[in-house]
């Protein structure tokens, strides 16, 4: 039990990690920038925000609908079209079970701190050897699924994308025109792959669990212990 309330644990900061750029607007503004087609859409940066507010209050929740107003090629319309607006709830079901996923972690994490302080009370020597097996075995189990992602990912990016679609939504409203629909001129898969990257690279401190376990594991038991 305490392995997988390490795990859950380990699972709810992956879900943080890749969740929470999309409530933030300036994320999100950010990589329209550096990796979308502007000419393509033919919009103005004080409009990239204005869509970036609409995408991240909408997934926030504070918004009804993702649907803004802009200009594009010179021409003031919704900035996004009925395909593009009917795709945003299987999006934003997307990022409430990231959301709710990291909720469950904190209360795993709570319940091991609870279990930690019950073990310090209780004098119990044999604590920080189980522990530290547990958030072991956790690590491991955690990183050899990660592995097979990022492994996948770096030997076809775009396949890997394409059947995380598939998995992740129960119809093909995600498939979008370049040379038309706004959301994929903003966000085609090299702002994915930054976007990945990003959150991979704040998952490094779950690689702390090894040293932690390892310290764990070399603890001598307390005075008194079985």
């Amino acid at each position: 039990m305490l392995g997988l309330m390490i795990f859950i644990g380990l699972i709810a900061y992956t879900a943080w990690a890749f969740t929470a750029p999309a409530y933030r607007a300036d994320a999100l503004v950010a990589g329209f920038a550096r990796f979308g087609d502007l000419d393509a859409a033919g919009i103005s940066e004080k409009d990239l925000q204005r869509v970036g507010e609409g995408l991240a209050g909408y997934l926030r929740g504070d918004n009804a609908t993702p649907q803004v107003q802009v200009t594009r090629h010179g021409l003031a319309q919704d900035a996004f079209s009925e395909r593009e607006v009917r795709h945003m709830p299987d999006v934003k079901r997307l990022t409430d079970w990231g959301r709710f996923i990291w909720r469950i972690g904190l209360v795993a994490v709570a319940l091991l701190g609870a279990d930690a302080l019950r073990a310090a009370s209780d004098k119990d020597g044999d604590y920080p050897n189980i522990a530290g097996k547990a958030m072991l075995a956790a690590g491991l189990v955690f990183l050899g699924l990660m592995a097979l992602f990022v492994v996948w990912a770096l030997a076809d990016f775009t396949g890997l994308f394409y059947q995380l679609h598939h998995w992740l939504f129960p119809n093909d409203l995600w498939q979008l025109d370049p040379m038309h629909h706004l959301m994929i001129q903003l966000m085609p898969e090299g702002f994915f792959v930054d976007y990945a990257l990003a959150a991979i690279k704040r998952l490094a401190w779950l690689l702390l669990v090894f040293p932690a376990a390892i310290i764990l594991l070399r603890l001598p038991k307390a005075k008194g212990a079985a």
